[in-house]
C-alpha cells in the first residue's frame, strides 16, 4: 500500500500534493485491487469534490501526476500540467450602487445585480413593461413594448411568464432572463430591472448571484429587485402585484410610464482560478509515429450547490464523484501502466491526459485541442473514458460511442469480443470530452457504462463501483487498443453530423445545424464548434472555427443572443449572416 506523504511545493503559485510511494516501479497489470486505490483516494470526502482550482482539485491532479510519474511516462507542457484559467463564479464588487426617490438601497436585502450583467452605470426613469415580451408567431402575438418608448431608460419588467402553470406555454421560449435582456437591448433599453412576481416566488428577495457557466454578459445593466422595491418605483399607480394579476387575467399587456427617477451602478466580478490538465505520453520508438490521445476528466461538482449542475442544488455537501469521473481517471492510469510495459512494442504514440473542468463545459479538453502539444494531424484518435465504474450483469454492459468517426472502428470492435454486452453508437458529438477532438476532425471513441440515479449528486461513492467488472472493461480496451496501436497506419475520420435529436431540443423551428459555443469561449459573437454536413450553415459555407457577429442586423454576441434571432426566423425567407473567419469580416445569404 503506498505511503502518502504531503509536502508544499512552490509551483507557479500552486499547492500541490506529491506522493512518494514505496516501490520504485508500479504493477503495470490492470488489476481491480489498483482501481479500487486509485478510486478511493480521489473519491474521498478530503478531495471535496475535486473542485476546479481547488485544494482537493489540485491534490486530485498531483496524485494523478505522481502515478503517470510511477510508470515513467514522459511528462508534456509544464513538467506534465497544462494550466489554464476558468471561471467559477462572481461575486458583487465594491462599485455597486442603487439609489431611488433620495434613497440608497442595501445590495442584497433590496436588490443585487445578475451575474450575467454588464458593468454599468445609469441614471434615468422608469417604465413598466410588462413581462417584457415582443411575440409575433403562429400561435401567440404579445407586444409589450409598442407603447412605450424605451430608449435610454431603465425598463421594469416581471420575470417567467403570465402562464406559471402551464408547462407547456407558448410563453416558455421567450421568458428566459438572458432573452428578455437581449430583446430589452434591441429595443435600445438602457437598463433592465427584473422584479419576481407572487406567481413566480411568495418570498420576497433579490436574485442570488448564480454564475451560469457563460462569460458572456447581456451588454447593459441588469437588476433583480424585490417587489417592496418595485412597489416604491410604482408609488401613484398600481401595485405590481396587482398590475401582475390584471396581466394574467387580460391575457394581454400592460405598461405604465412613472416618474420615478433610479440611478445605479452595476458592479460584477468573475471569479478566477487556475485549473490544470494532467498530461503525460508514452513514445513508440518508430520514428514520426502518429499519436493516440486516452483522456478522463478528473473534476467533480465540489460541495454541490447551486450553480454546478448538482442534481440536488438545495444540498452542499461532498460530492464525491467516484463513478463520474474518479472510476474514469483509475481507467486510464491504469492503461498507461500496462502500455509503458509494452512501449518497445508500440507502432504508436500514446498521450494520457486527465482533464480539469469538464464538469464546467468540457473546459480542459477545449484548451488542450486549442493548445495541443503536437500538430492535430499528427492525432489519429482519440479515446475518452468517462464513468466507467457501474457495469451491471443485467444492463446492457458498456456503450462505445463515437464509431462511425473512423470507417475502421467497425472493423476494429469486430475483432474483440467480451464476455459483456457492447453497445455501439456512432456520433462523434456527446456530453464529455472527446467532442473537443471530434470538432477538430479526430476520430473518436467513448466509452462508457452510462447514468444512474446518483449521478451528480453527492452519493456518487465507491461503494457503488464495481472495480471488478471496470477491470474487465479495462481489459477489453487493452485489447481494442492494442490491435489500435499495433501498426503505424492512420484512421480515416468520418463525419457522423449532429447528435440525433439535437435539433428538437431546441425548440427552433429554423436551425442552421451548428454546434454552437455554449460557453462564451470567444468573445463577441457565438463560435461555431462544428457543422452538421446537408445543414443551412455547411450548404451556405459555414465552417467551424467561424464566429457568427449578427443575424438580419442584429448583434449576435452570444449562444442567448442566436436563439433570440433564430426563433425569430420564418421559413422561405432570407437570413443575412455574418460572421468572422480568421478575423475577416464576412456575410452569407441564407435562404430557410
Amino acid at each position: 500500500m503506498k505511503k502518502i506523504i504531503l509536502a508544499v511545493l512552490a509551483f507557479s503559485s500552486i499547492l500541490l500534493l506529491t506522493f512518494c510511494s514505496q516501490k520504485t516501479k508500479k504493477n503495470p497489470a490492470i488489476t481491480a485491487d489498483e482501481i479500487y486505490e486509485h478510486i478511493a483516494y480521489l473519491a474521498s470526502d478530503s478531495l471535496q469534490g475535486r473542485f476546479p482550482g481547488s485544494t482537493g482539485g489540485k491534490q486530485a491532479s498531483a496524485y494523478i501526476h505522481q502515478q503517470f510519474t510511477d510508470y515513467r511516462l514522459k511528462p508534456l507542457f509544464n513538467e506534465g500540467f497544462q494550466y489554464f484559467t476558468v471561471t467559477t463564479g462572481c461575486s458583487t464588487g465594491k462599485e455597486n450602487y442603487m439609489v431611488l426617490n433620495n434613497d440608497t438601497l442595501i445590495p442584497g436585502t433590496d436588490y443585487l445585480p445578475l451575474a450575467f450583467s454588464a458593468n454599468a452605470e445609469l441614471s434615468s426613469r422608469v417604465v413598466f413593461a410588462g413581462y417584457g415580451f415582443d411575440i409575433e408567431t403562429n400561435n401567440l402575438k404579445w407586444n409589450d413594448y409598442a407603447m412605450l418608448d424605451v430608449a435610454g431608460k431603465w425598463v421594469m419588467i416581471l420575470r417567467e411568464d403570465p402562464e406559471p402553470e402551464n408547462m407547456e406555454s407558448a410563453f416558455i421560449p421567450f421568458a428566459n432572463d438572458r432573452v428578455k435582456a437581449t430583446l430589452a437591448k434591441d429595443k435600445g433599453t438602457a437598463g433592465v430591472l427584473f422584479v419576481n412576481g407572487l406567481a413566480t416566488s411568495k418570498t420576497d428577495k433579490p436574485l442570488e448571484l448564480n454564475y451560469d457557466q457563460n462569460l458572456s454578459d447581456a451588454g447593459i445593466p441588469l437588476i433583480s429587485i424585490t417587489r417592496h422595491v418595485a412597489n416604491k418605483i410604482l408609488a401613484g399607480t398600481e401595485s405590481i402585484e396587482a398590475l401582475e394579476k390584471k396581466i394574467m387575467d387580460k391575457k394581454s399587456p400592460v405598461v405604465i410610464r412613472t416618474k420615478t427617477v433610479v440611478s445605479a451602478k452595476t458592479d460584477v466580478i468573475q471569479e478566477t482560478v487556475q485549473a490544470s490538465n494532467v498530461v503525460f505520453a508514452i513514445h513508440s520508438k518508430v520514428p514520426d509515429a502518429k499519436y493516440v490521445v486516452f483522456g478522463a476528466h478528473f473534476d467533480h461538482l465540489g460541495m454541490g450547490g447551486k450553480g454546478v449542475s448538482s442534481r440536488q442544488p438545495d444540498t452542499v455537501a461532498v460530492h464525491n464523484g467516484a463513478d463520474d469521473n474518479a472510476s474514469g481517471v483509475a481507467g486510464i492510469i491504469e492503461l498507461a501502466g500496462y502500455f509503458a510495459a509494452k512501449s518497445d512494442t508500440l507502432q504508436k504514440n500514446l498521450i494520457f491526459v486527465a482533464f480539469d473542468g469538464e464538469e464546467m463545459g468540457i473546459l480542459g479538453s477545449k484548451y488542450f485541442t486549442q493548445n495541443l502539444p503536437v500538430p492535430k494531424e499528427q492525432i489519429t484518435a482519440m479515446i475518452n473514458f468517462d464513468m466507467i465504474g457501474r457495469m451491471k450483469a443485467d444492463s446492457i454492459g458498456i456503450t462505445v460511442g463515437g464509431t462511425g468517426t473512423a470507417a475502421e472502428f467497425d472493423s476494429l470492435l469486430a475483432l474483440h469480443q467480451p464476455a459483456f454486452n457492447v453497445t455501439s453508437n456512432p456520433d462523434g458529438y456527446g456530453p464529455s470530452d472527446h467532442a473537443s477532438f471530434y470538432s477538430l476532425d479526430i476520430p473518436v471513441l467513448f466509452v462508457s457504462t452510462g447514468a444512474h440515479e446518483d449521478y451528480h449528486t453527492p452519493i456518487d461513492d465507491i461503494d457503488k463501483i464495481d472495480t471488478g467488472k471496470e477491470a474487465e472493461l479495462l481489459h477489453y480496451s487493452a485489447r481494442l487498443i492494442g490491435s489500435l496501436v499495433a501498426d503505424t497506419n492512420s484512421l480515416t475520420f468520418q463525419s457522423t453530423g449532429l447528435p440525433q435529436g439535437s435539433q428538437r431540443r431546441t425548440r427552433l423551428k429554423i436551425t442552421l445545424g451548428i454546434i454552437p459555443d455554449m460557453n462564451g469561449v470567444q468573445k463577441n459573437g457565438l463560435g461555431i464548434d462544428g457543422v452538421r454536413p446537408g445543414g443551412l450553415a455547411y450548404k451556405n459555407g459555414l465552417l467551424k472555427g467561424d464566429k457568427i457577429t449578427s443575424i438580419n442586423g442584429e448583434p449576435v454576441t452570444n449562444i442567448y443572443d442566436y436563439m433570440y434571432r433564430m426563433a425569430k426566423l420564418k421559413t422561405g425567407t432570407t437570413a443575412v449572416v455574418e460572421f468572422e473567419r480568421n478575423h475577416k469580416k464576412e456575410v452569407v445569404l441564407i435562404l430557410l
